[in-house]
């Protein structure tokens, strides 16, 4: 037998060993390890930093619902358009033109996938 002979299979491949493959994944399971307990001694080793520094505040949250200007205009031209007692049931911001053209491309693809034939 000639010195690299046993590794030459019937059809002239290459045949990698039992012991190769081994040597193989226990190299990647080294590695792996490696890198773990490295990330684990830099995630001590670094502290996340505050998000904000020492001695300020947040800032306060705005104010919930409309304005009580905007509320006293919007039912005083009620009370104009209208001429007879009413009451005002909620006040909301109108949709953004953001979500509006969202639900406009999301009918669009019901439209063209309504359009199409199962074969």
């Amino acid at each position: 037998m000639t010195p690299g002979q046993w590794l030459v299979g019937e059809a002239g491949a290459q045949v990698a060993g039992w012991g190769t493959m081994a040597a193989i994944f226990g190299g990647i399971a080294a590695s792996m390890l490696l890198l773990r307990f490295l990330g684990l001694y830099l995630a001590s080793t670094h502290p996340v930093p505050p998000s904000a520094p020492v001695g300020f505040e947040e800032e306060p949250a705005p104010p919930q619902g409309p304005d009580p200007k905007i509320m006293a205009i919007i039912a005083a031209t009620v009370s104009e358009v209208l001429g007879q007692p009413h009451r005002i049931i909620s006040v909301r911001k109108p949709p953004s033109v953001e979500s509006l053209m969202q639900q406009w491309s999301m009918e669009g693809r019901r439209a063209i996938y309504s359009s199409h034939k199962f074969r």
